[in-house]
């Protein structure tokens, strides 16, 4: 009888403790679910607070913009200004390739998305029409879908939304982001019809669908992260904070 009470108490403290480690792991957002990428390489970048990252199609340039200077960049994939070009924005924090030869810049205060021609300098201002309750937590990523004729964009949080727009920059359809504390960057991911998006805050790196659903993120150590794109079977990621260009393997 000695033995059998024994036998019942282990048993019992078992099922508590992997209760009990069960319950930690949730708390703390999955516990271990998340895969760090491969660290590649790290550049320093001469641009002061650069926000927001794209990459032409050849995978050879890199364009940023800055939200201390207001201006836009094209950069070599180790990080080098190559050009600084002429468009003075307000408060950038956003930038996307685009249709012959131009950039598509997001505005966060005043949330406008412009189309800016690099080889003229002529530019086009597009006012999206949407509701935020922080004009400072606003429009802060942008990307183009070539395929879907669609441009998808991020409010930064209170509330995170991803919104898709029409060729004509009206809303199309707006979806509510949950996995993370705010959304600093976006990548639209042709090979995988999916998008990526970095959160500063949660340092992560977010593979989702188009309507926003995450389907797997990744730990990223950089501090400040606004800016996320990728070519080549790489993944660049731009530091705002550090000035510094990450480069990772990106997974299969």
């Amino acid at each position: 009888m000695q033995l059998l009470k024994k036998f019942i108490f282990v048993v019992i403290l078992g099922s508590l403790i992997v209760i009990s480690c069960s319950d930690n792991k949730s708390n703390d957002g999955g516990g271990d679910s998340k895969d760090d990428l491969e660290l590649l390489l790290t550049f320093d970048v001469a641009v002061s607070e650069p926000s927001g990252l794209a990459i032409n199609t050849a995978g050879t340039v890199l364009y940023t913009v800055s939200d201390h200077t207001a201006q836009v960049y094209s950069l070599t994939t180790e990080g080098s200004v190559m050009q600084t070009f002429s468009y003075k924005g307000n408060d950038l924090e956003g930038v996307s390739t685009f249709k012959r030869n131009k950039l598509l810049l997001a505005e966060e205060r005043t949330k406008e998305l412009i189309e800016f021609d690099m080889t003229t300098g002529a530019f086009l201002k597009h006012r999206i029409n949407y509701k935020n309750n922080d004009e400072n937590s606003g429009l802060e990523g942008v990307a183009f879908a070539e395929n879907l004729n669609a441009i998808f964009i991020l409010n930064e949080k209170n509330p995170g939304k991803l919104i898709r727009l029409r060729s004509d920059f009206s809303v199309s359809v707006e979806y509510d982001l949950t996995f993370a504390s705010d959304y600093s960057g976006i990548f639209y991911d042709n090979d995988l019809k999916e998008l990526w998006i970095v959160s500063d805050q949660n340092r992560t790196l977010n593979k989702c669908t188009l309507k926003g659903v995450l389907i797997k993120n990744y730990s990223i150590k950089v501090t400040q992260a606004e800016g996320i794109t990728i070519a080549n079977n790489k993944i660049y990621v731009i530091s705002d904070a550090e000035a510094k260009l990450y480069v990772y393997k990106k997974p299969q």
